[in-house]
């Protein structure tokens, strides 16, 4: 398979860009909503954060990237927005320890209600509402995953795969075991909303 890399996608600067300075103020202002925290702008690109949202102290938010309402960020994560971007919707959660990052074509885009187990790697990838990223997982670049699904502990999704919505995922190649059901898609977004309240609890307990 063809390399998703494009090396030469980088291009030196030779100074701040136009609006720099407003995307450092931005980001000035998010270190001091976060304490602890590392949010760093790229260029003329700062992160954008919602409301209710958690990051942890040691987390690194960086760049293009957008949390929408309710998202919690947790400790040791990375999510690089750099040479793309990328997008948390309302009431995703991204756990200790995990980094997202991108390919130069492919952003990364995490919809509503999806839950990231502890250290996995997601990169340049989609996955869909509801869907569980198991601990230690991988998600690599232009792979789709289908909302309601589980991706197992320790399961390698590799580039360009696109995985049916409801499917089990497991295995290093990552292959679809069985299709789940509406049930389980609606305890991994109660998982979700657990993870809401506990980082309400952090936030003002």
């Amino acid at each position: 398979m063809a390399s998703r890399t494009v090396v030469d996608s980088v291009v030196c600067v030779e100074a701040p860009p136009a609006g720099a300075a407003a995307a450092e103020d931005r980001a000035s202002a998010l270190r001091a909503r976060f304490p602890g925290a590392i949010v760093e702008r790229y260029l003329d690109r700062a992160p954008e954060v919602g409301l209710r949202v958690r990051i942890a102290a040691g987390a690194a938010v960086i760049g293009d990237v957008l949390l929408a309402d309710d998202v919690s960020v947790w400790y040791g994560c990375v999510l690089r927005g750099d040479v793309n971007r990328v997008e948390i919707r309302e009431r995703s959660n991204v756990q200790d320890g995990t980094v997202i990052h991108l390919g130069d074509n492919d952003p990364t885009f995490v919809a509503e209600e999806v839950v990231i187990g502890h250290r996995a790697v997601v990169h340049g990838c989609r996955i869909g509402g509801g869907t569980l990223v198991g601990i230690q997982a991988t998600i690599l670049d232009g792979a789709v995953i289908g909302e309601g699904s589980i991706v197992g502990a320790g399961a390698l999704v590799t580039a360009g795969t696109v995985v049916p919505p409801h499917s089990l995922v497991l295995g290093a190649p990552g292959k679809v075991i069985r299709t789940l059901t509406a049930a389980d898609e609606a305890m991994h977004r109660g998982l979700a909303h657990k993870y809401v309240r506990l980082a309400h609890n952090y936030r003002v307990g």
